[in-house]
């Protein structure tokens, strides 16, 4: 059975302190590590320190953006398909899923508990006005573009289903590119890059 959102660690959003001088950005991954269950702020440790690194090389900072997960609650194990799964396993373990998100991949579905995170995030987006979201990693694209495949759409511009006013920038997850995939961090450079541009106008 799934863990339910009382018993799993749980991190904000860490909401913008300062003004952007272009527009505001908005930074969302996948779901808390155990780091950030441990501080209580969303991208701390290695991943945050790369994060931060490139995003105050092209003259970003932190503070004037959004950042926080699509799942603010940290997953057993720090598995994120904790919050997903396929139709056949929902009906099995009697449980719902939420067909109106559409498939993450092929077959998985978010568990209708965990679905009120991505009305929890279209709401702050809609609230914060970001003009660029980058997704980190394919939860956060799945949530906000409604799109699977980030080594292919990496880098791209796409619509954001949760804030239409907004333009989505998938990348990869920091934590992935310090698990063996340094020679992918020029991408993710790349990528925070026309964040940043597209941002500014």
């Amino acid at each position: 059975m799934t863990a339910s959102l009382t018993e799993l660690p749980f991190v904000d959003y860490q909401y913008p302190t300062k003004d952007p001088a272009g527009g505001r950005i908005a930074i969302i991954g996948e779901a808390p590590g155990a780091e950030e269950a441990r501080t209580g702020k969303p991208f701390v440790g290695v991943s945050g320190r790369m994060l931060d690194e490139n995003l105050k090389s092209v003259g970003l900072d932190r503070a004037t953006c959004l950042v926080g997960n699509t799942f603010r609650y940290q997953p057993p194990g720090n598995k994120v398909g904790h919050f997903f799964s396929s139709r056949t396993k929902a009906r099995k373990l009697g449980v719902e899923v939420a067909e109106d998100l559409g498939p993450m991949g092929t077959s998985d579905y978010c568990l209708a508990e965990y679905a009120g995170e991505i009305e929890h995030l279209r709401r702050t987006l809609n609230e914060i006005k970001p003009a660029v979201v980058i997704a980190l990693g394919r939860t956060p694209m799945w949530a906000l573009a409604g799109q699977s495949g980030i080594t292919a759409l990496r880098g791209q511009e796409l619509p954001c289903r949760l804030f239409p006013d907004a333009v989505v920038v998938p990348t990869f997850h920091p934590s992935y590119i310090l698990r063996g995939n340094r020679v992918e961090e020029p991408l993710f450079h790349a990528d925070v890059t026309l964040a940043a541009k597209l941002a500014k106008g």
